[in-house]
């Protein structure tokens, strides 16, 4: 199981799962990032609120310091009622020192506030704030610069320092942060009903247009009809249905392919089995060989029907596989005259080329060249095969045209009009055909939008004349013209 499922495509996510995923994982990240402001925000406030009680604490114990008898005095009883009234939940702590670090009352151990920029003091530049850690646990320090007035004290500026413990920050803190979180968690939650639901209505037309696709039948290839699709994928509809068309179309060619072999090939192969069954059973030998010979030839007529057959269904659908450029009809029918001149000189036929246009002259007309190569083959071929031994076949190149002429037998007008239909055959008894050759070319012609002209009997009653005329400007659409 384990090397069966090795070369197996993992299965793609649904469309659902995808929009959920694009937008709801940036709308994780963000209010992640939001909780990460929303922290930061709420220690600032935090310690804006804290640091203005630690501040004022610093103050009043500022104003409780007197200088008596030469010694530094601190009225503890009125500091402490104040701080104890304005007491936050945390510990207290405070220290006295001279500018050069001496402590004069207090915790003596206190860490003193680190020295600061201009731009990280708050309220005035005689007090500080800072962090640091006491007692092995966090703290928060205010440190205030006091001046004293004191007569004959020898050194009045003092360094106050208090320090605080965080319980009642923190709480604060947790307190702003569940807050914040909570009204945006609601948010998201709701914001995330909303895309679910959102993503549902907005693939509903998909559901729709997948049952539309999953009713129909396996031979209906007819353009899906989806007007609920959003805008944002008729293209994708536009080249379903394009696919679907060219399917169709194909599929019709196959089967089409399908219907004429069998139908056409049924009599060549019913006619060489009777061949060789006679030849099998007669015992006369000039009777043999020549049973032989008309399967030989019978042969020869099916693989050319097949062949044929074959043509016809790669120039049916030839044009979608190719596209189109710029080809030079001299150049053409020099070549398909050259490919065609041993075998009519076997058939005993004279096969030339002529050009009304000037020494040197270009003519280039617009199409897939092997289509015009194959059309103007069938046309040099078919004048071979039906017209009689010593005759004169020649290709004709003029301004956007080319003709193929002979001095055969000719058409009779009441086959005209018909010759370019598949399976018609028009040619006297005796001659084998399989009534493809001219509907080829009138394939290629109508996918170019080239006029076919016929012109039959050409001089004195005999003779054949078929020109492929590609369109001027303002000129008439591809059509076949029959000219007596």
């Amino acid at each position: 199981m384990g090397a069966l499922n090795s070369g197996t495509t993992p299965a793609a996510a649904s469309m659902r799962k995808r929009l959920l995923g694009w937008i709801l994982a940036p709308l994780m990240a963000l209010m992640a990032f939001n909780a990460w402001v929303s922290y930061g925000n709420a220690v600032q406030a935090a310690n804006e609120a804290y640091d203005r009680s630690l501040y004022l604490a610093a103050r009043t114990l500022a104003e409780e310091l007197s200088w008596q008898n030469g010694q530094l005095q601190l009225d503890v009883h009125k500091a402490a009622g104040y701080l104890f009234e304005n007491h936050t939940g945390s510990r207290l702590f405070y220290k006295v020192t001279k500018p050069d670090g001496q402590a004069l009352t207090g915790d003596a151990s206190l860490p003193d506030v680190r020295a600061q920029t201009p731009s990280q003091v708050k309220y005035f530049a005689l007090v500080q704030f800072d962090d640091g850690f006491f007692l092995h646990q966090p703290v928060r320090l205010a440190q205030l610069i006091h001046v004293m007035s004191a007569q004959g004290m020898p050194q009045p500026i003092l360094r106050i320092t208090v320090a605080e413990t965080l319980e009642a920050r923190q709480q604060l803190i947790r307190r702003i942060l569940w807050d914040t979180l909570g009204s945006q968690g609601l948010l998201l939650w709701a914001a995330a009903g909303l895309v679910v639901w959102g993503v549902q209505r907005g693939i509903r037309p998909l559901e729709s247009f997948r049952q539309q696709l999953a009713q129909k039948s396996g031979d209906d290839f007819s353009p899906v009809q989806a007007q609920a699709l959003p805008r944002e994928l008729r293209p994708l509809l536009a080249t379903l249905n394009g696919y679907l068309e060219r399917l169709g179309r194909l599929i019709e060619i196959r089967k089409r392919f399908l219907d004429n072999a069998a139908h056409q090939l049924r009599t060549p192969l019913t006619v060489l089995k009777t061949q060789l069954a006679l030849a099998q059973r007669s015992t006369a030998p000039e009777q043999v060989h020549a049973l032989i010979r008309a399967a030989s030839q019978t042969t020869d007529d099916a693989v050319r029907l097949t062949e044929q057959l074959l043509a016809l269904t790669r120039v049916e659908h030839a044009q979608e596989m190719h596209s189109p450029q710029r080809v030079d009809l001299l150049v053409l029918a020099r070549q398909v005259t050259q490919e065609h001149a041993s075998r009519a000189h076997q058939c005993g036929h004279d096969l030339g080329f002529e050009s009304s246009l000037a020494p040197g002259a270009v003519c280039n007309v617009l199409g897939v060249p092997l289509l015009l190569h194959e059309a103007l083959s069938n046309l040099v071929d078919n004048a071979i095969h039906h017209c009689t031994k010593g005759s004169h076949i020649t290709v004709r190149v003029g301004l956007h045209w080319v003709e193929v002429q002979d001095n055969g037998p000719g058409i009779a007008q009441a086959h005209q009009a018909h010759v370019f239909e598949r399976f018609y055959r028009a040619a006297a008894a005796g001659v084998s055909g399989s009534g493809l050759g001219l509907a080829i070319v009138h394939e290629i012609a109508r996918q170019h939008a080239i006029q076919l002209q016929l012109r039959s009997p050409v001089h004195q009653g005999v003779g054949t004349i078929i020109r492929m005329a590609w369109p001027l400007p303002d000129a008439e659409p591809a059509s076949v013209l029959v000219r007596p």
